[in-house]
């Protein structure tokens, strides 16, 4: 298998468990109609594939070289993404549905689903972790 497969292959795996983890991961209308799934969930798949990119470059490079030093950059970018700027537009998104819950009915209908809760909860994104560095630990240790 090659090495890029596995930090993919971690992510779905945590992107699928949220159905299993997560009994409120539930999906809204899109304006179609059509059914999405939320963001956030136990755990973070995008906290998962991160660290699994660094784990792999771990056990395939060593740490000390510059493919390792930008997978942490990568996983640094990630997790401010996971746990601040998402709850930082969560907080928009909740603003603005106060604002349009005092229009008219029929001006509130011109308005898409805002999320309200974007970002992920500390423990969503440490079980993203977890779940990254031992899956591809397994994965890394099979394929050797």
């Amino acid at each position: 298998m090659p090495l890029f497969l596995i930090p993919i292959l971690v992510g779905l795996i945590a992107q699928i468990s949220k159905l299993a983890f997560d009994r409120s991961y539930r999906k809204h209308l899109d304006e179609e109609g059509h059914s999405m799934p939320r963001y956030g969930g136990m755990p973070s798949a995008h906290t998962a594939f991160a660290f699994s990119l660094v784990t792999v470059v771990a056990m395939a490079e060593g740490v000390m070289n510059s493919a390792f030093a930008m997978a942490v950059a990568v996983v640094i970018f990630i997790l401010d993404d996971a746990l601040r700027m998402r709850i930082f537009l969560g907080r928009h998104g909740r603003a603005l549905r106060g604002l349009i819950a005092k229009l008219t009915p029929e001006e509130r209908e011109k308005f898409p689903h805002l999320e309200s809760r974007l970002g992920h909860k500390g423990s969503e994104v440490l079980a993203g972790a977890g779940l990254g560095i031992v899956v591809t630990i397994i994965l890394m240790l099979i394929i050797a």
